[in-house]
């Protein structure tokens, strides 16, 4: 029997009602069309394993209802024929999305951290109790709160803004904390194009993710000067001085603009047609996934993880996107 786990006999599943209106159009004989689909989602009785009073708990936690969690926006859908003649035509289809997410409520009957719960901890040295992200009722998942850099001091010494705004080299883990962004993306698009001229085709799909930020812990974890004769530390650690022993402390400082745009999958074919009496169709294709990226982010690749309870931390835990090429042949007979 675990005994670091308390039973709770009342939990119960989480409830989720969703609200959707959307609207369908075709215009132009039909070689414009689209859909554009707004809904209200909210999720109650949300389960977390909350910290709790060890006097009512004596584990220290327990696994409870208690969150409620709403998430509004909408999705558009357009597509449309660009270009249709003998010999070529171009057709293209553009999806956006917008979601706003929000914690509306964060409770628990025997919860101890009031309307906020501290979370995400990368295990990076020097970075003891430092954490990442918070719970707070109003704010939306992936939110990122961190201390607040501010430059160097005098001394060549990074120094933060304290929780009332006054500089200190010495700020105080979880207490002089700010607001800093969100891991949540303000939009998302997906853009597929398909070309055709006479026997060659070419279909392009691009992905872009834009207005979220990213928790660069991986970069701040080597952004530590004093341990180059023993760790790797990057190229532009080594402008930091050995004596600053604050310039790889978790902040604001790593939190970096997470907006990319891929060109996510490009395929080119050619169809001979009818080959001899057996063969009605051959066509050869080469496709190429993971063909670039455009983003200003420094890490390996701006598409961490987005899913969970905490979206949006780099922390040397994923593996980052390969470029693969295949190449193929469709026979008919």
């Amino acid at each position: 029997m675990d005994q670091t786990k308390q039973a709770n006999p009342d939990l119960k599943w989480e409830k989720t009602a969703t609200a959707n209106i959307g609207v369908d159009f075709s215009i132009l004989k039909g070689k414009v069309t689209g859909s554009v689909d707004v809904y209200d989602k909210k999720t109650t009785d949300m389960i977390f394993n909350y910290n709790v009073n060890p006097v009512l708990v004596p584990v220290g936690t327990i696994v409870a209802n208690g969150g409620t969690m709403s998430n509004k926006g909408i999705e558009v859908s357009l597509g449309a024929t660009i270009v249709k003649t003998a010999d070529f035509s171009w057709n293209t289809n553009l999806n956006l999305a917008h979601n706003k997410n929000e914690i509306v409520k964060l409770t628990s009957p025997f919860f101890v951290g009031g309307d906020s719960i501290r979370r995400v901890q990368p295990d990076g040295g020097g970075q003891t109790g430092s954490t990442l992200q918070i719970f707070k009722e109003g704010k939306p998942l992936g939110q990122f709160f961190t201390l607040k850099y501010a430059g160097k001091n005098a001394d060549g010494v990074s120094q933060y803004y304290d929780k009332n705004g006054d500089l200190t080299t010495t700020p105080q883990i979880g207490v002089d904390y700010h607001y800093a962004g969100s891991a949540q993306p303000k939009l998302l698009m997906g853009w597929a194009n398909n070309f055709q001229y006479k026997k060659f085709d070419l279909s392009i799909f691009f992905r872009g993710v834009f207005g979220n930020k990213i928790f660069n812990a991986t970069r701040a974890d080597l952004f530590r000067p004093s341990t180059a004769m023993t760790n790797n530390i990057l190229v532009d650690a080594g402008n930091e001085s050995p004596n600053d022993l604050n310039s790889y402390k978790y902040s604001d400082r790593f939190i970096e603009d997470g907006s990319y745009i891929r060109l996510d999958n490009m395929t080119l074919g050619y169809n001979f047609g009818k080959v001899g009496n057996y063969i009605s169709s051959i066509r050869i294709y080469q496709t190429v996934n993971n063909v670039f990226v455009i983003t200003k982010y420094k890490g390996i690749d701006p598409e961490v993880e987005q899913g969970g309870t905490a979206p949006g931390v780099d922390s040397n835990n994923f593996y980052p996107k390969t470029r693969t090429y295949m190449f193929g042949v469709n026979v008919i007979f």
